[in-house]
């Protein structure tokens, strides 16, 4: 259609334009010649006339039909016809032998008609008419024009058939091809259907090769599916590994100390975090979970460092929210880690608010903020290309680098993390994934 539009259409009309416009420049140079021409041949008739003392009038129209009897036989081969008039309204039609016809025509009459060359002069006392037909001025066109002509006219002629065959050759098949790949986004399954003989055979290959493609992007997808769970469980497996040890030594220490009440209330805490970190099974949990397993990792955390730090949270309106475990987790871990100074206590806020996007989207806000000591501009910017820290040692930190992972994992593109920190002011990271209370292809394998 683009093409019938942009190339086809535009050269037929201006094709036609400059056609039209030279007949009729044309036919109105022939007529103009022909007039003066005709008014040149008349007054040389009065001019005689007068040399000789003839007056017309006396004996009309006998006179004027001799003096222009010599013109009737030019006039006549390009099938015109000559007239004389004295009084505007009846003309005689002069004869090739010099006479003329006994009945009378309307001057008036004559005049309507298409091509005429009308004279008057007041010294002769009377007018002549010629009268040709229609075609008489384009006979002498140029036949390039016509050829021009008639070829556009016949070209938009055909140009209802030039499209249908177009749209069946072409733009048909690339519609299917277009609606198949967008299909394709939405289902992988999708494939196009057997098509008839009457598309061509190129088009035809092009579908069976869509459809090849198809099967290949779909095991593709199936295998790096498969690839990360696998990923998706070491993840799993790397999340706190200096948990235990930490636990260990900590337990040892209340021992000495001969607190058993603590012990117990930190063994039952450690024993819901195992349980909650070591699950398997199970891909998301409810912000409500994830919360409370935060508080109780806070519960043993203040066994370890007393009054080193206080911690809110809230997030109403959006408990029922699903996001990976351990996401929110990871970042009250990194402040408690590397945010406490000594002698000094910080204050841990964590908001996780549900906001509706222009487009009807919902999405997931979640903020964890620390007043601690900030993160260094080096780490700093080695976190917003989403790339694991290497420190001094050689030691790479992992943490942050997974949450990046599985937050690429569960959402693509539409999950972000940011970053703000000043040294010794603290530190946000600010995260934004979208908002769901159904995971794909997981549906009820969230535990109550």
């Amino acid at each position: 259609m683009t093409m019938v539009l942009v190339l086809v259409l535009p050269c037929c009309l201006m094709c036609i334009l400059i056609s039209a416009g030279a007949i009729v420049q044309g036919s109105r140079l022939v007529y103009t010649n022909g007039k003066n021409t005709f008014g040149m041949y008349m007054a040389k008739v009065v001019l005689r006339e007068e040399y000789e003392g003839i007056d017309p009038l006396d004996d009309f129209p006998s006179v004027p039909a001799r003096d222009l009897s010599s013109l009737v036989a030019p006039v006549d081969s390009y099938k015109g016809s000559l007239y004389v008039s004295a009084d505007g309204h009846k003309a005689w039609r002069i004869l090739p032998d010099g006479g003329y016809t006994a009945e009378t025509e309307d001057f008036g009459e004559l005049l309507k008609r298409r091509w005429n060359y009308a004279w008057q002069s007041e010294e002769a006392g009377f007018e002549v008419l010629v009268v040709f037909p229609y075609n008489f001025a384009l006979r002498y066109i140029p036949k390039w024009f016509w050829i021009g002509f008639v070829l556009a006219a016949l070209t938009l002629l055909f140009c209802p058939l030039l499209y249908r065959q177009l749209r069946t050759d072409v733009l048909i098949p690339m519609d299917i091809v277009e609606q198949a790949m967008e299909q394709l986004k939405e289902d992988r399954t999708y494939r196009i259907p057997p098509q008839s003989l009457r598309y061509s055979d190129e088009f035809l290959r092009s579908f069976e090769a869509f459809n090849k493609m198809s099967d290949e992007l779909e095991a593709a997808y199936e295998k790096e599916l498969k690839l990360l769970e696998t990923e998706m469980e070491n993840l799993r497996l790397q999340v706190n590994p200096h948990m235990l040890l930490n636990s260990y030594n900590m337990i040892y220490a209340l021992a000495e100390s001969k607190k058993y009440e603590v012990i117990q209330d930190y063994a039952l805490c450690l024993v819901d975090y195992f349980r909650y970190v070591l699950r398997r099974g199970q891909k998301v949990v409810t912000v409500r979970q994830e919360l409370e397993f935060v508080d109780n990792f806070i519960r043993i955390q203040r066994i370890r460092f007393p009054g080193r730090f206080s911690y809110v949270y809230q997030a109403e309106g959006c408990y029922d929210g699903l996001i990976p475990p351990l996401l929110i987790e990871n970042f009250v871990e990194n402040s408690i880690k590397y945010a406490l100074e000594p002698g000094e206590a910080i204050e841990i806020i964590v908001s996780v608010r549900r906001e509706k996007e222009a487009d009807g989207a919902e999405f997931l806000h979640i903020s964890i903020t620390d007043t601690g000591s900030g993160i260094r501009p080096e780490v700093l910017r080695q976190l917003e290309k989403h790339e694991p820290y290497v420190d001094e040692m050689g030691n790479r930190h992992i943490g942050i680098y997974n949450c990046f992972r599985r937050i690429e994992l569960f959402y693509g593109k539409e999950g972000k993390i940011h970053f703000s920190s000043s040294l010794d002011k603290g530190t946000q990271a600010y995260l934004v994934v979208p908002f769901r209370t159904v995971p794909p292809e997981t549906e009820g394998s969230v535990e109550a």
